[in-house]
């Protein structure tokens, strides 16, 4: 942006750049946000997010029959996840589905895979997603199976 003064100098004003977006941390403040998940009712688990060469590098979710907590803290945890920080942004924006990212090894569990598991539960579907799939008969997958 540029203006004149009274004497007819040119200056230019410096406006302040965006803060960058952090899909990680708004997922995670998203999460905490409501204090109860209804997904989770009946379910205790804590999850410690181990996220290599980043800030923050921990994320602690504690769920207590459907209560959801969020933090920062190193505490041992049921279940533990190592992962590099594009893998868990691609998993809280939809773009990998936790399964077969373990499956392919983007990323460790160490404790309760139950846990982990449980937690793939709030992650979103992949972008676009409608949250509903139309079933597949058996029949269907087993003619793409042997062609006729």
């Amino acid at each position: 942006m540029t203006a004149t003064d009274h004497n007819g100098a040119v200056r230019t004003a410096v406006l302040p750049r965006p803060a960058t977006r952090d899909p990680i941390a708004e997922f995670f403040a998203g999460l905490a946000a409501p204090g109860h998940l209804a997904t989770f009712e009946g379910q205790s688990a804590t999850i410690r997010f181990d996220v290599a060469r980043a800030d923050p590098g921990h994320w602690y979710v504690t769920i207590d029959d459907g209560a959801v907590a969020v933090s920062q803290r190193t505490s041992e945890a049921d279940a533990v996840i190592t992962i590099e920080p594009p893998q868990l942004e691609a998993l809280v924006t939809g773009r990998l589905n936790a399964q077969a990212a373990i499956l392919r090894g983007l990323f460790t569990c160490e404790g309760s895979i139950a846990a982990a598991m449980m937690f793939q539960r709030c992650l979103p579907g992949p972008p676009g997603a409608t949250g509903r799939a139309a079933p597949i008969s058996s029949a269907a997958v087993m003619a793409q199976r042997r062609p006729e």
